[in-house]
């Protein structure tokens, strides 16, 4: 039995049209992804093992381990809803000049400022040093976090052809649906994420090369978000509920399971910085926790959960900016003194105070810029000479 699309509705979260629960999501997944990086350093090294900043790191890097899927998700949904008409140089050139030149500038000064021009100056020759400023600034990133601007670049480079591609296939063949060719190639995709997970997991293929940097390996996000409407279509929004309860109870069953291995100092060994916590997406445990918690919140998107606005659908409206900006902030504010760091083993509250934090600091700075930019724009004063 088949159903009439399901629209995303638009909560009224500002006077701009934003929607709210959309901002919430991308406001608490930003909040996380800085989570996971600074709370993350407690868990990957043994000077903290077993102690109480330790089991904080590890609740928060590995709770909210489906920040970056949600976030290729939304970035494919939000291209997907966009009503705007350009043609193909305009849409490329919005997205190279909105996320790849920041992207550029924090990257030449995370590579000054980081430690990383250290390491290229010791590199043998010219061709291997450019060799490793492309593969950084245009595939890998510049580590320790920045491989995910690179990815979603990537992704809007085919976005276009991802998204008329149901429509393509539907020109070939009439007897099928561009809804049932979008569901189609969603579970492909999902097939080839499972598939390289899997291989990167069990060391066939090298996790950094084709696993956490790897457009491939992220386009079903990316394309279930791009069709999330006529995803939602084909079911009602009962068995949306119904899959949403089921999804959430998977979720639930995958982190108590990721919680007890990883707790269980039998199964990690004497040495916790040794186990595959950095394979964080390609773990089967964590894939399933991964996938189940989009689908619990993409079915809040088209069952119209309209929470009210707050901090986080605050954070949520400058999520570039704190990707960007945070770990500098997070080195430069707490990372790089070892009496901050010892506070945090004393009072591990202190860990998600600081990356609060740096997340509302980022966001105000960048707000009240916007202000002051558009005061100025709005306010001009010209000087009238008279003789």
């Amino acid at each position: 039995m088949s159903h009439a699309p399901q629209t995303v509705p638009s909560a009224p979260a500002s006077a701009a049209g934003r929607n709210a629960y959309i901002d919430t999501l991308r406001g608490w997944s930003i909040f996380g992804v800085v989570c996971v990086h600074f709370a993350g350093s407690f868990v990957t090294t043994d000077a903290y093992a077993w102690s109480p900043s330790f089991y904080v790191g590890l609740i928060l890097n590995q709770g909210f381990s489906f920040a970056v899927p949600l976030f290729v998700f939304l970035s494919g949904l939000l291209a997907g809803l966009s009503k705007s008409q350009s043609t193909l140089g305009a849409y490329y050139r919005s997205r190279l000049w909105r996320i790849g030149f920041p992207y550029l500038l924090v990257s030449i000064l995370s590579f000054f400022f980081l430690n990383h021009y250290t390491t290229w100056q010791l590199l043998p020759d010219g061709g291997t040093r450019f060799s490793w400023l492309v593969q950084r600034f245009f595939y890998y990133g510049i580590e320790p976090t920045l491989y995910f601007i690179p990815l979603i670049l990537m992704l809007y480079l085919v976005q276009p052809v991802l998204k008329a591609l149901p429509r393509w296939l539907n020109r070939l063949a009439p007897g099928f649906s561009p809804a049932l060719f979008t569901a189609g190639l969603t579970l492909l995709l999902l097939a080839l994420h499972v598939t390289l997970g899997l291989l990167c997991y069990r060391g066939t293929l090298s996790y950094y090369d084709w696993g956490r940097p790897n457009p491939l390996f992220w386009m079903f996000y990316f394309f279930a978000g791009l069709h999330w409407p006529a995803l939602a279509g084909l079911v009602s929004p009962r068995t949306i509920k119904i899959t949403a309860g089921i999804a959430l109870a998977a979720a639930a069953a995958a982190a108590v399971w990721n919680g007890l291995h990883l707790t269980d100092r039998a199964v990690v060994g004497a040495s916790f910085q040794f186990n595959q916590l950095d394979f964080a997406y390609v773990r089967p445990e964590m894939m399933v926790y991964d996938l189940a918690m989009i689908v619990v919140l993409a079915a809040g998107i088209t069952l119209g959960w309209r929470p009210r606005s707050g901090v986080a659908s605050f954070l949520g409206r400058f999520t570039l900016e704190i990707y960007l900006w945070h770990i500098l902030v997070l080195y430069y504010g707490a990372w790089r003194y070892p009496e901050t760091l010892e506070w945090c083993r004393q009072l591990p509250e202190l860990i998600v105070i600081i990356c609060a934090t740096a997340c509302l600091v980022i966001a105000g700075v960048t707000e009240g810029l916007a202000r002051l930019q558009d005061y100025v724009r709005h306010h001009r004063v010209a000087v009238v000479r008279t003789d």
